[in-house]
């Protein structure tokens, strides 16, 4: 009835007002903004610990007089998350299966005591953090499949996929990708593939357009990776803490348990040695001796638990390295350090102390405990309070996370493990009589070796191949990681995916025709359910055409604008066309980025094969054998396929997973720096940044980020700017102090506080840190759009959303 009530409003609304027609790229770019700032803030509200009760199905709302039996909020308070969870997630094999426990008391507990942590903000630290940065790239992946699944894929005719397709265009790349996707969701793609991953070695035998695409979805992954490890400032201490995992993990023990061949020994083992615990509280507990003692860590809990506390010991030596510093005086941070013990709701009150006097959270924090405190804080003792604070913070960060995954009693972790893994056991008792896993494991190793290590800044030289006195210049050069690097690691490991689905695929069948279903059925969740009448839907002389407009969409998100007052209308309606015109832009600035990745990918393979040429030819005549012991591929070097796709290169009969390192087009040549010569060669083909509309609207999040006032006291005058209200973007590349990453230290000293990674520094001084020399496009100020419209979009998607559960029920 409120739902009616709702739309008769809506309907009297927009016959009683003059409606302004939106155009095809206007819905476009208002379903962008809706779902754009609906998706984060939905991300956010998980901060509150009630927030996950109100979630709805398969999250339960805590009743004491349930008795046990699970209550699901009727209405969701977060739509958009969980349209994309009850649609592709928990349909999905082995899911599906998880008992409704593992949903509203393991994972629903451990994302509550998260919230009740209360984890630090980035306001208070003064720098994005990495639960920030993770948190809203996330969330930019996360609402453009809710865009799809809100709006459909616009359908059409039959699209004919062994047409012709320039892989060096990327034009036709992106038509590629559009063509598969079409046919994915509207013909017989998905029953194609799977038939062809069970009789070829590699999906791209299928067509053209399906090659085409991989290689499009290879260059926009490729992006996603170099910017979160590389752009992004948080890039290097991800990566040490991939190594750190990645060093720790038993690699050779779970190889020689999988060669049992007895698929329930072999469970039985692999849970002994991952979650078998061995403290003494656990012998206690079992003889009966104690009730619910800390029971110990199994090896995953030590394994978190270790490189969590590695971290926070480098935070705490940050911390006492203040202390210990002729600076700050002992009462105040004595201060600074009773705040993360107080209350959640005082911290609240003092950001938004903070926030109206324009002070730093220092400043109030000082002000609040000892006016004097702050009184006889200069500008130094300042910057290294600042640090204090953010450095206790990451500290207790960490502390609380590993408490909750490791040390919590009921252990909610290690039974959550444990229910995930009786929930797939058929289907991986299947894989391992079929399947030697093993080898799996071992390509799967060397890959993640092959990826920290190309991840690795580089301390190199310039100077030219064969060089025996290198300049004082060329000793000083460090060479990053490009997008360039990130696509050859993906073409040329693409086999190890190929070989994996081509052995489940044939020698499962079972497990093959179940995940087809799944897909066949989750693919309809982005039909169009209504046809697009273009009669009804205007097209912008300024704005060009967007045939899809907001899909299905178009005709709810159009009476949804008509429903505002006339004024409102004609308020906001400038906002939409200035955001449809940057999305407009960032679209054209995407398809460059590729072009030239692709264009940088033909040099710097032709150098290779040209290198490879030449290194046969001396070969040949400096030794007398080489023509009897050359492989083909060294022999035929100077003929070989420009491409790195071609099937023929990589594939193998049988269902061995190679565990070399990944192949090559040719003999690579080192040179005394340790860099392939055709890298040298091609040193001036290089890209920072790549396609992906998305990354933008990431970059977005993290800029409009709020982050506290750099001054203790307000700004004296309206020019100073010390004690204004900062954002993302005024702090981008600024770490917390105590982080480092890969390898050591990979950070500087900062003016404005904290620490400045190196990586993002290099990125600068080329000019290819984010907008290749200052390219990117503003995003445009759209808070009276979300302000005007924000809450009906939330009760439009929480309609459609319940509407689908209920078809589907």
């Amino acid at each position: 009835m409120e739902g009616q009530k709702k739309n008769s409003t809506v309907d009297h609304a927009a016959s009683s007002d003059p409606a302004i027609a939106l155009t095809a790229p206007q819905l476009h770019a208002l379903l962008d903004i809706l779902t754009h700032h609906g998706t984060y803030a939905e991300v956010e509200s998980f901060k509150d610990p009630a927030t996950i009760s109100g979630y709805g199905y398969p999250f339960a709302r805590h009743y004491p007089q349930s008795h046990g039996t699970p209550s699901y909020a009727p209405d969701s308070t977060t739509p958009l998350l969980a349209g994309v969870l009850r649609n592709i997630v928990l349909p999905f094999p082995g899911v599906r299966d998880l008992p409704p426990e593992f949903w509203h008391v393991r994972f629903q507990g451990i994302l509550e005591k998260l919230a009740e942590a209360e984890l630090s903000e980035s306001y208070d630290k003064g720098v994005l953090g990495t639960r920030k940065t993770l948190a809203t790239a996330a969330s930019a992946i996360h609402e453009a499949v809710s865009r799809g699944i809100l709006g459909g894929i616009q359908g059409g005719t039959g699209q004919n996929l062994h047409g012709e397709y320039d892989r060096s265009k990327a034009q036709d790349l992106t038509r590629a990708w559009e063509d598969g996707v079409r046919e994915l969701v509207y013909g017989d793609l998905i029953d194609e593939l799977f038939a062809c991953a069970a009789e070829k070695h590699s999906l791209e035998e299928h067509s053209p357009a399906v090659k085409a695409a991989a290689d499009y979805i290879i260059i926009h992954l490729a992006t996603l990776i170099h910017h979160i490890f590389i752009v992004s400032p948080e890039g290097p201490y991800l990566l040490k803490l991939l190594e750190n995992v990645h060093k720790l993990l038993p690699y050779s023990m779970v190889k020689q348990t999988l060669r049992i061949g007895n698929a329930a020994t072999m469970l039985n083992g692999m849970m002994r040695l991952l979650l078998a615990k061995v403290g003494v509280g656990a012998l206690s507990n079992w003889v009966g001796l104690t009730q619910n003692a800390d029971d110990g860590m199994n090896l995953l809990q030590r394994i978190i638990w270790l490189v969590l506390s590695w971290d926070a010991s480098d935070f705490r030596k940050s911390a006492e390295a203040i202390e210990r510093a002729k600076g700050p005086s002992k009462e105040q941070l004595a201060a600074i350090k009773d705040y993360l013990n107080k209350p959640r709701a005082e911290h609240e009150d003092i950001r938004k102390a903070s926030a109206q006097s324009n002070k730093s959270m220092v400043g109030t924090i000082l002000e609040r405990a000892d006016p004097e405190l702050l009184a006889s804080l200069t500008d130094t003792q300042h910057a290294q309070c600042a640090d204090y604070l953010s450095a206790l913070l990451e500290a207790r960060d960490r502390d609380e996370i590993s408490n909750i995954l490791c040390r919590q009693n009921p252990d909610l972790f290690t039974q959550a493990i444990k229910d995930a893994v009786a929930s797939f056991e058929p289907m991986i008792r299947t894989i391992h009589q079929n399947v030697d896993l093993r080898e799996h494991v071992s390509a799967g190793e060397a890959f993640i070796t092959e990826f920290i290590n190309i991840s690795r800044a580089k301390r190199t030289t310039s100077r030219l191949l064969g060089s025996l006195t290198p300049t004082k210049a060329d000793a000083a050069e460090t060479r990053i990681p490009s997008v360039e690097d990130y696509v050859l690691l993906l073409r040329n490991n693409r086999h190890l995916l190929y070989n994996w689905l081509r052995q489940i695929a044939s020698q499962c069948p079972e497990i093959r025709d179940e995940f087809r279903t799944w897909a066949k059925e989750t693919i309809k969740v982005f039909r169009q359910l209504v046809e697009l009448e273009p009669s009804k839907i205007s097209v912008s002389p300024k704005g060009g055409t967007r045939p899809g407009a907001a899909g299905a969409l178009s005709g709810p998100l159009q009476n949804l604008f008509a429903s505002l007052p006339a004024s409102t209308q004609a308020r906001i309606l400038p906002a939409i066309d200035a955001h449809a015109a940057y999305l407009s832009t960032l679209e054209d600035l995407s398809l460059k980025r590729m072009q030239r990745i692709l264009d940088n990918m033909s040099a710097i393979t032709t150098t290779s094969i040209t290198g490879s040429a030449a290194l046969t030819t001396l070969s040949a005549a400096s030794t007398p054998s080489a023509s009897t012991t050359a492989t083909p591929a060294t022999i035929t070097g100077a003929t070989a396929p420009t491409s790195y796709f071609s099937s023929s290169y990589w594939s193998r009969s049988g269902r061995s997973t190679p565990r070399s390192p990944s192949p090559n087009l040719a003999p690579t040549v080192l040179s005394p720096n340790g860099i392939s010569a055709s890298s040298e060669a091609a040193s001036g083909k290089r890209s920072f940044s790549g396609p992906g509309m998305y990354l933008a609207r990431w970059q977005q999040l993290l800029d409009d980020t709020l982050i506290g006032p750099a001054g203790a006291k307000p700004p004296r005058s309206s020019s100073g700017n010390a004690g204004l209200m900062r954002t993302g973007k005024d702090v981008k590349g600024v770490l917390a102090r105590g982080k480092t990453g890969s390898g050591g230290s990979t950070k500087t000293a900062s003016d404005s506080g904290g620490t400045v990674s190196s990586d993002v520094g290099l990125l600068a001084n080329t000019g290819e840190g984010g907008g290749e020399g200052g390219e990117e496009p503003r995003a445009v100020d759209v808070g009276c759009v979300v302000e005007a419209l924000g809450e009906g979009f939330k009760e439009l998607v929480r309609g459609l959303v319940k509407g689908r559960d209920t078809s589907r029920g």
